[in-house]
């Protein structure tokens, strides 16, 4: 059980690496300091889903780091890795998840030693840069005030929202009225832009169906992909069906459309129910073969019927500006909330990779919810 003082916040702690049998008490101080974790709606236990992502993950390493005391965990920092694409090389990063200090030892230094001591381990693992994605208000200025850099391009979060009056009554906001107002001033001028503009419609050979897992094919489909954009992340068979196959991962609802035996794209949804009396739905990942718009088209309608059919209020999507998918997503009643994404990149002009990323256009850069570790803590409000 975690249950620490006041007293002795003078006493010495000690940063080490996690290590097997502290998986439970690590789970117990993120359940604690976030008010439940990871706030979705699981198909197993927090414990199994932290070890689906800290321990089965494709690198098979863990890199956690825990602070400890008087034999009780404190603080934890976690570091996921990914294999992202830039340029033309394929780089290792490793993105800053899940750090966390017990409420009772807050401001004695443990999030700073506990945040350096990850990186020795991180560059033994082939680490080049690192990804920071946050909302929280403290966070973002402070990586501002390092000087880490936004990724370069503007990152939108889009809507389909049905009823602004079910939204607003289930999260709150301030001057509602000017919420309602402005949203159904955008929602209007969305239709009235892309009811004129000519628009490719689907392929009716392109057939969209479930899988429960991803084939082969996908990495034939990865190839051309992969070609294709300046910076994504990997998109594998194994990373794919690690990432959104695995039970543990968080029930998600995977959809390939194909032509023949071709694979065109695959869309990757989640209804999550967290909040119990208010579903929130995401389009969390959605790539499609290039210059392939009617194909996005397809996977979208499918959703947005997906969605429709098991009464989800409110859907989110995340698209770079100037990506060919924010012109479907649009087309299709999302709409720009207006909330920045925050996306940080520490470490990267050390390696150089920047100017790289800013040099590719909106239309060859990808991310996706399913790039960032987990879907908001906090459902954004609109």
């Amino acid at each position: 059980m975690l249950g620490y003082s006041q007293s002795g916040l003078t006493e010495e702690f000690e940063v080490r690496p996690s290590r097997h049998g502290d998986e439970e008490e690590i789970v117990q101080l993120l359940e604690l300091v976030f008010d439940g974790w990871p706030h979705m709606d699981l198909q197993c236990s927090p414990l199994e889903h932290w070890m689906w992502k800290h321990i089965d993950n494709p690198f098979k390493k863990n890199i956690v780091m825990v602070a400890e005391r008087n034999g009780g965990i404190i603080g934890t920092n976690h570091t996921i890795l990914l294999k992202i694409k830039i340029g033309n090389d394929v780089d290792i990063s490793g993105q800053a998840t899940d750090l966390t200090v017990h409420p009772d030892f807050r401001g004695v230094g443990v999030r700073t030693q506990i945040r350096v001591s990850k990186y020795p381990r991180c560059e033994r693992a082939g680490v080049k840069f690192y990804l920071a994605v946050s909302g929280n208000p403290i966070v973002i200025k402070s990586e501002i005030r390092r000087r880490n850099p936004r990724f370069p391009h503007r990152i939108l979060n889009l809507v389909k929202l049905d009823d602004i009056d079910l939204q607003i009554e289930k999260m709150p906001v301030k001057n509602a009225w000017i919420k309602k107002f402005g949203y159904h001033t955008v929602k209007t001028m969305n239709k009235l832009r892309y009811a004129f503009t000519d628009f490719k419609h689907p392929n009716q050979d392109i057939k969209i169906s479930e899988a429960t897992t991803f084939d082969e094919r996908i990495n034939e489909f990865w190839s051309v992909i992969a070609e294709h954009y300046g910076y994504i992340a990997e998109r594998s068979r194994d990373y794919l069906n690690w990432r959104y196959c695995d039970p543990r991962a968080g029930g998600f609802k995977v959809k390939i459309a194909t032509e023949g035996s071709k694979v065109l794209g695959y869309g990757v949804l989640k209804i999550n129910r967290f909040l119990r009396d208010y579903a929130v739905g995401f389009i969390v990942d959605l790539l499609v073969l290039p210059d392939q718009p009617d194909v996005a088209s397809a996977l979208v309608e499918d959703a947005v019927g997906y969605f429709e059919e098991n009464d989800v209020n409110i859907v989110n999507a995340l698209a770079i500006r100037g990506h060919p998918y924010e012109k479907v997503l649009k087309r299709h009643g999302f709409l720009d909330s207006g909330i920045r994404f925050s996306l940080f990149m520490r470490g990267i002009d050390k390696a150089g990779l920047l100017e790289v990323i800013e040099s590719c256009p909106p239309s060859r850069a990808f991310y996706s919810w399913g790039d960032h570790d987990s879907l908001p803590r906090q459902p954004p409000r609109y």
